[in-house]
């Protein structure tokens, strides 16, 4: 097996164990508490949002361990969207956000760079 293939099944397994962390993820912000105070139809809108995240977070694990390059953008996002205060206060779950992030920036950055050429 390749060294690049390698590095394309790890970040299979790293979308796959973000999408398991959104699972504890809600626990962690309150989604239940925090969402009791909107109108329903957000709750529901949220709930539907929420799902279809994950779900398309372990479409990305089997389609992006396959060698596209679709996941070149996940760690600028991840560094520059979030709240830096909310990002400090979270620094055990922000910090292995960040790094598998950054994992599958650089390793779908590579595949991507050596598919091109």
């Amino acid at each position: 097996m390749s060294t690049l293939l390698l590095f394309l099944w790890l970040a299979g397994l790293v979308q796959v164990a973000i999408a398991v962390a959104n699972v504890f993820l809600s626990k962690k912000l309150d989604y239940h508490g925090n969402l009791s105070r909107v109108a329903p139809i957000i709750r529901q809108v949220f709930v539907v949002h929420s799902v279809y995240i994950v779900g398309v977070v372990l479409l990305f694990a089997a389609v992006l361990a396959s060698g596209r390059g679709l996941g070149r953008c996940r760690a600028p996002v991840q560094l520059l969207y979030y709240d830096a205060s909310l990002r400090r206060a979270n620094h055990f779950g922000d910090l292995p956000f960040t790094l598998a992030a950054l994992f599958l920036t650089t390793t779908y950055g590579v595949a991507a760079l050596a598919h091109a050429s």
